[in-house]
């Protein structure tokens, strides 16, 4: 441990895998970038519970989810008295029910007076929406905080609007050895198209299915878990479903594709669409989240939610090889210069350092700094 990090301990309250997902891969990484930078890291795992363990996709149940936030708030005292964190970092999706229980943690944590960084892991607006009791819950969990932590400008401007609180975007981060390190080889003409994620009607894949059936010609391979069945019983035979898929599976995947195509209808931050920009992949998306902020003019074609069309316009757009080939570079010397663990991490670090300083009444502070 370095010795200007050695007293700083975090305690992470985060989901790791099983199921697979965003925030869990997050979390892995994170823990990952912490050893390397030498900070000492616990964590609270707060992975759902129950039918939703084993699918995702399943409806939560109100039973499981009392019981897992029984659970997490149990752990997360048991921690905090045998740890003693100097910084406690709580990773919150604003879920319809979770978001209870994150306010709750923050109680807890408020009590035994450690640091609070809340991360709101999802758009905001999309998943609080204007749900009363949800609303509150946020506005109370967002007060909680020492400092709060948003993925993209949408949820910052949402976040100061409701509580008139400042807060910091904190992207997603993608570790070095996931970056292509030659340039991509690109195809003369667009073969093969990939989906990675979570296979549902949210993610934009009955769009997809629609699009796939206009371009018989395209090879449409979407890895993740399908969150209904029919969904595979009424596809084109361009159609692939590769399931879950590892760290090298997905590599392969985006190597072997010429265009990633995500048009998801909500988003906060993708690590499928950094990890597509990362392998040099030409991107369609929409411009929900922070996939704007991600691809820019540069990095592909920004399309409209729920629109086969505007799909379709995109993927002729891109049919141009040197076009691919100029966004491919892009794509990766963005993910170098933005979104490298390190970077990102490091500013990460600086958050902890600055909030650790506060002392008392002062905590509350950091939020009406211009940051």
């Amino acid at each position: 441990m370095t010795e200007s990090n050695s007293n700083l301990r975090v305690l992470l309250v985060s989901p790791l895998p099983p199921p697979a997902g965003g925030i869990a891969s997050w979390t892995k990484e994170f823990l990952v970038s912490a050893k390397e930078f030498g900070i000492s890291v616990d964590i609270v795992n707060i992975a759902v519970t129950g039918r939703r363990k084993e699918n995702i996709n399943s409806k939560a149940s109100i039973l499981d989810e009392i019981f897992r936030t029984l659970n997490v708030i149990f752990k997360l005292q048991k921690k905090i008295s045998f740890y003693r964190p100097t910084v406690v970092h709580l990773n919150t999706p604003c879920g319809k029910m979770g978001i209870f229980r994150d306010y709750l943690c923050a109680q807890i944590i408020r009590l035994n007076k450690v640091k609070l960084v809340v991360h709101y892991r999802c758009n905001i607006e999309d998943q609080i929406g204007k749900r009363k009791l949800q609303s509150l819950a946020f506005r109370k969990l967002a007060n909680s905080a020492t400092i709060n932590l948003v993925l993209n400008s949408t949820s910052k401007s949402f976040l100061e609007s409701e509580t008139r609180l400042k807060s910091r975007i904190i992207a997603n981060f993608i570790e070095d050895d996931f970056l292509i390190n030659v340039d991509k080889p690109i195809s003369d003409s667009i073969r093969r198209i990939s989906f990675i994620g979570h296979i549902k009607k949210s993610k934009g894949i009955h769009e997809i299915i629609e699009v796939a059936r206009m371009t018989p010609n395209i090879k449409y391979s979407l890895a993740g878990p399908v969150s209904d069945v029919s969904i595979e019983l009424d596809c084109p035979e361009n159609i692939e479903f590769l399931g879950i898929i590892n760290k090298d599976e997905v590599k392969l995947l985006l190597d072997e594709s010429d265009v990633f195509l995500f048009p998801t209808h909500s988003e906060g931050f993708s690590n499928a669409l950094l990890e597509a920009m990362a392998r040099g992949v030409p991107i369609i998306t929409t411009s929900v989240g922070a996939n704007q902020s991600m691809i820019e003019d540069h990095g592909g074609v920004l399309v409209n939610t729920m629109e086969v069309e505007s799909i379709l316009e995109a993927i002729n757009a891109l049919e141009e090889i040197d076009k691919r080939i100029e966004i491919s570079k892009w794509n990766v010397e963005k993910v170098k210069k933005s979104y490298k663990a390190n970077e990102v991490f490091g500013n990460l670090l600086m958050i902890y350092k600055s909030v650790e300083t506060k002392q008392g009444e002062n905590q509350f502070e950091l939020h009406r700094e211009n940051l």
